[in-house]
């Protein structure tokens, strides 16, 4: 049940009437608003603060935030930058200035590590870090991706992080790892996970052991017989072993469940020249 703040916020409004710039008042109606998620009226709160005390580091961190949600990226950054030159500079800050500023993620990515590197970890971080694994894994930046992602597991092993990990390292040519946390992924879902079998496959044909890469997807094919990507796939690995029968029968199947399955069709073609 959600809690009733109707008669604190009567009280801090007289307390307000009495005297408008009542710091602990505003201060007070502000974080209220905050907790009922009425962004606009804490805002106004917080503005009011900023009047009054321009270095105030609650309100320009939570007006921040809130310029950031709504998009306003260049409202946002002012105030992010300007809690580091009053001194706070905490990881989160750093974060969120690399969301907003692409031009300088890099840097401030580097300096939100620095401050994790000295401080420890708690479960209530699990959702920041792996928030910003996925952030770092969509920007491409997979070294980030990665600290991200191994901070996050460090916390709490869940199958998204353990996909993700194996995706990051396979983008980092690191087929190795990547098999180890799919191998990973794929025991806990007790062996049913046809992504898991499908990535393990990947693996193995980037490590040009394809007899292997066909067993994961036979594997995956049991699963769902009806996937076409795995018939394409399986085709493709046939096709570059120089069975153009199993390839074709592989690639027939792909179009026999999608008939607008173009990358079968062309690969189909090719090998019937």
């Amino acid at each position: 049940m959600a809690k009733d703040y109707s008669e604190y916020i009567k009280k801090y409004n007289e307390e307000i009437n009495n005297n408008p710039n009542d710091i602990n008042a505003l201060t007070s109606l502000a974080r209220i608003y905050v907790k009922e998620n009425k962004l606009n009226e804490a805002e106004k709160y917080y503005n009011k603060i900023l009047e009054n005390n321009s270095d105030n580091t609650e309100a320009l961190y939570i007006i921040g935030f809130i310029n950031m949600q709504k998009n306003n990226y260049k409202k946002a950054i002012d105030n992010f930058i300007k809690l580091i030159e009053l001194g706070i500079d905490n990881a989160f800050v750093y974060e969120y200035l690399s969301i907003m500023d692409n031009n300088n993620r890099e840097t401030f990515l580097n300096k939100a590590i620095e401050k994790h590197n000295k401080n420890k970890l708690k479960r209530k971080d699990y959702e920041r870090v792996s928030y910003m694994a996925y952030q770092s894994y969509k920007w491409k930046m997979y070294d980030f991706a990665l600290y991200y992602a191994e901070l996050a597991y460090s916390i709490k092993q869940t199958n998204d992080i353990i996909n993700l990990l194996g995706c990051i390292c396979f983008y980092r040519g690191e087929y190795d790892k990547a098999l180890s946390y799919f191998h990973e992924l794929n025991f806990n879902c007790n062996k049913t996970n046809i992504y898991a079998l499908c990535n393990i496959s990947s693996c193995y044909r980037k490590k040009n052991s394809n007899n292997m890469a066909i067993k994961y997807l036979d594997k995956a094919k049991a699963l769902d017989d009806n996937n076409k990507l795995i018939y394409f796939n399986i085709g493709t690995i046939y096709d570059k072993l120089g069975n153009r029968k199993s390839a074709l029968e592989n690639f027939n199947k792909a179009i026999e469940i999608d008939s607008n399955y173009t990358e079968a069709i062309d690969a189909k073609n090719l090998i019937s020249i």
